[in-house]
């Protein structure tokens, strides 16, 4: 029976043998590579190399420094635009503003004001606008939805978010055109001396209403007057006129000096009605920029109309 453990070291022995004759014939041919690594020191980064990671890091030093100044730059422009948020975070719109004020001042207002046309026509043309920017963005939504794109969702939101502004501008200008509408109906022959405050379409409303009004009462009551007594319901005592001594909230925009002669002064409660016609002084009050007030309208009619004095709701 052969010798299985003398036939593997013999084997193993000619194995090692031919190996050593290989790594002799190796190095004599192309030299002892560990005598020469260990002889030439630690390797040197070739001098492309090196100059690549100089240029690296002057491009990251540049780049951080750019960083920075357009970092000090937005803080600046942030700090700026602060100046135009209006408290909420919200850039301040001048045109929604004024709009905004006009809507106020009406609904609070007893009496008709004038028509400011030009910011009215200038938020309808921006409405349009946006209505267009509205169409474009759900026609882009579908689009990308169609398309399985995330980017649809967000074109969705965008559009709901601007066309809910919409909706409340909308409903601003649309209010108070109700408004003028109804104080127009409420004292149609008291507003035939303000023509020089309303619109064309409100002129117009004005003249067909009160043709229908007339013929109304003519047939229900004038005629079963005598025409010696109709004829004296038009005078100005007989027309229903707004109250002007209606109290109102307002705000000063302007420094101005208020005279509430007709209205009780708490502070001369105590002393006789003569000492208080005679001291006219102590009923012109001064006022200043941002004072809040609870005053008879009649009294700051003409500041309003002026624009120094607005009114709140």
């Amino acid at each position: 029976m052969a010798d299985l453990g003398n036939l593997f070291d013999v084997d193993n022995d000619d194995d090692g043998d031919d190996g050593r004759r290989r790594s002799d014939d190796y190095d004599e041919r192309y030299g002892d590579g560990d005598a020469d690594a260990k002889s030439s020191g630690p390797a040197e980064i070739p001098a492309v190399l090196a100059a690549a990671a100089a240029e690296r890091r002057r491009r990251l030093d540049e780049g951080a420094g750019r960083e920075e100044e357009d970092y000090r730059a937005s803080s600046a422009a942030g700090d700026e635009g602060d100046e135009d948020d209006d408290g909420d975070g919200r850039n301040y719109d001048p045109e929604y503003e004024q709009l905004k004020a006009l809507w106020t001042s009406e609904i609070a207002c007893p009496e008709l004001l004038p028509h400011d046309a030009e910011t009215v026509a200038h938020v309808a043309e921006v409405l349009e606008k946006q209505e267009d920017v509205v169409e474009e963005l759900l026609r882009r939504s579908r689009q990308q939805r169609q398309s399985r794109e995330p980017t649809g969702e967000l074109a969705s939101l965008v559009a709901q978010i601007t066309k809910m502004d919409l909706d409340r501008t909308r409903f601003m200008l649309v209010d108070m055109a109700r408004t003028r509408m109804a104080k127009i109906e409420n004292h149609a022959l008291h507003n035939r001396t303000m023509l020089d405050r309303m619109t064309e379409e409100e002129k117009s409303y004005l003249r067909q209403y009160g043709e229908l009004l007339e013929k109304h009462l003519r047939r229900t009551v004038l005629n079963q007057l005598p025409k010696e007594a109709w004829k004296k319901l038009d005078e100005p005592e007989m027309i229903d006129s707004p109250d002007l001594e209606q109290f109102v909230f307002c705000r000063v925009l302007e420094t101005v000096n208020i005279d509430v002669t007709s209205e009780p002064n708490v502070l001369n409660d105590d002393q006789g009605d003569d000492e208080n016609e005679d001291d006219f002084g102590d009923n012109l009050q001064e006022h200043q920029v941002g004072s809040c007030l609870v005053v008879m309208y009649k009294k700051i009619m003409d500041l309003v109309l002026e624009g120094k004095v607005e009114l709140l709701m």
